[in-house]
């Protein structure tokens, strides 16, 4: 008797130990539900992000060679290029920064002390974000307005500073030395714009003829040079003049309007009384600029 092993009860028997080191953290299969609840909670690092990009990247170009989309990402030396998490995020800062209101929103999203970090962080350039989207904008500008004069376009404008767009687009396109060709050389438009700005800034709705003294869309202690188009007011300032691009804007917007007021019967009364404000105030003004909505009398 005394050489038998004892035997312990089945409820009463110790549990082996976990054979893991001290410290060290139970490895789970990568096919198990545990493995998943175990990955779900945890953040990617960088070579994990890499990866997700250049799958992101393979997809975008397979996508577009689907569909014949000319989208696709083009190769670098015949290879893909290789993206970083950090190319990735300024470039995305870039994008944001450049839209309305964009510096602001990326310094919250990227969790910046200041504005002017993120417009940093934005940037490519020693000179700073804000004056290389300025040159950018301009640029881009002066071949809008260079494009208007070659189709006599200022000659059709409407609106209370349509004379005024007139004559500044007329003697714009003298100092520019145009005689019927398109400038297509990069650094001269840069030029003409530096020596010859004509402070003409064309937008959805309106073209703005800007004037300092009488601009609504900035406060008098803001030290900008240009309008503010976002917080334009084009009912009530005397900058505007209206493209025939901008009065089919108005137009469309107009239809927008007429389509909601339709069905003003179920529409709340503040919102359909707003909607139908909007309505009055924007006819009148386009048949104060010679353009009187279609439909009307």
């Amino acid at each position: 008797m005394g050489s038998r092993r004892a035997r312990w009860p089945r409820r009463q028997r110790p549990r082996a130990a976990t054979a893991t080191r001290p410290g060290s953290a139970v490895r789970h299969l990568p096919g198990s539900p545990s493995f998943h609840r175990q990955q779900a909670g945890r953040t990617k690092g960088s070579t994990q992000t890499c990866r997700d990009l250049a799958a992101f990247v393979d997809w975008i170009n397979a996508y577009c060679d689907t569909h014949g989309l000319p989208d696709r990402i083009p190769l670098v030396g015949g290879q893909r290029w290789q993206l970083t998490s950090r190319q990735f995020r300024r470039t995305l800062a870039w994008f944001i920064a450049r839209r309305p209101g964009g510096v602001i929103a990326g310094a919250i999203a990227y969790r910046h002390q200041s504005v002017q970090l993120f417009e940093g962080y934005a940037g490519t350039s020693a000179s700073g974000f804000r004056a290389e989207v300025e040159a950018e904008e301009a640029l881009e500008r002066g071949e809008r307005l260079l494009a208007m004069v070659e189709g006599y376009e200022h000659q059709r404008l409407g609106g209370p500073a349509a004379q005024e767009a007139e004559a500044r687009l007329e003697k714009f396109g003298q100092q520019a030395g145009f005689a019927g060709l398109v400038v297509t050389d990069k650094r001269r438009l840069q030029l003409i714009m530096r020596r010859h700005d004509p402070n003409i800034y064309p937008g959805r709705f309106v073209t703005c003829i800007h004037n300092p003294d009488r601009a609504l869309c900035r406060r008098p202690d803001d030290d900008g040079h240009g309008p503010v188009l976002p917080h334009c007011k084009p009912l009530a300032c005397r900058n505007v003049a209206l493209t025939p691009a901008n009065l089919a804007a108005w137009r469309e917007h107009l239809a927008h309007l007429d389509q909601a007021l339709a069905s003003a019967d179920v529409l709340a009364p503040y919102l359909c009384h707003r909607l139908t404000e909007q309505r009055d105030q924007i006819a009148p003004f386009l048949d104060e600029a010679g353009h009187p909505p279609q439909g009307s009398a």
